[in-house]
């Protein structure tokens, strides 16, 4: 009888599910045009996103997302356009007025974005536009008006799993905020997968340029 391996009964790392993850991070940038894939990843009762741009800039969120505020469908769009908003936050800070292009793969997503290029101010169906805490305006609300105000912002689609460097690390940030959130990946490990996967995107996107 073969001896078994020492790893066929390890204790698998202790998670927890929780009610938020917030990840933003700066890794080393590409030269050229800035560039920016969003993605969104979306379970039962949370949600992620994820963002990585030619600027560095990289991050992930992922929380609760009640049943009761939107239907299933809207909470997509939704999630997709707020890892649009949270992208572009630091891009812009960094770089204002500099031309960026904002790679979306979900067309539902694309279609509020250019309405509210043209002055549009419809929202998702069921979309709460109330402040929130602290009168806080909400994200949708501040998005809108980014697309609407902001020179040089170019919206574009981005079909999803052709193997584009930027669009893959965001769809596996998006997925990995919600491995994260729902306990199947410990939370202490994002920190370090964050950036590391960013920089192996960033390299691949180099080398696709060339």
């Amino acid at each position: 009888m073969g001896r078994r391996s020492p790893f066929a009964r390890a204790p698998r790392p202790k998670t927890r599910t929780r009610r938020g993850i917030c990840i933003n991070d700066k890794v080393k940038a590409v030269s050229g045009p800035v560039v920016l894939a969003t993605d969104a990843s979306v379970g039962t009762d949370r949600v992620a996103s994820g963002y990585l741009a030619t600027t560095g800039h990289t991050g992930l969120r992922a929380h609760l997302y009640p049943l009761h505020i939107a239907r299933p469908r809207t909470r997509i769009v939704v999630t997709e356009l707020r890892a649009v908003y949270w992208g572009l936050k630091p891009v812009l800070a960094a770089h204002p007025g500099s031309p960026v292009e904002v790679r979306v793969d979900s067309l539902d997503a694309l279609s509020y974005l250019h309405a509210w290029q043209s002055g549009s101010t419809r929202m998702p169906e069921g979309y709460d536009t109330r402040p929130r805490s602290q009168g806080r305006m909400a994200t949708l609300i501040k998005l809108q008006m980014r697309a609407e105000y902001t020179p040089n912002l170019t919206f574009v689609h981005e079909k999803a799993h052709v193997g584009n460097p930027l669009n893959e690390a965001a769809d596996s940030l998006a997925k990995l905020g919600l491995r994260a959130v729902h306990g199947k990946v410990p939370v202490a490990e994002i920190p370090r997968l964050v950036p590391l996967w960013a920089i192996g995107a960033l390299d691949d996107y180099r080398r696709s340029r060339r």
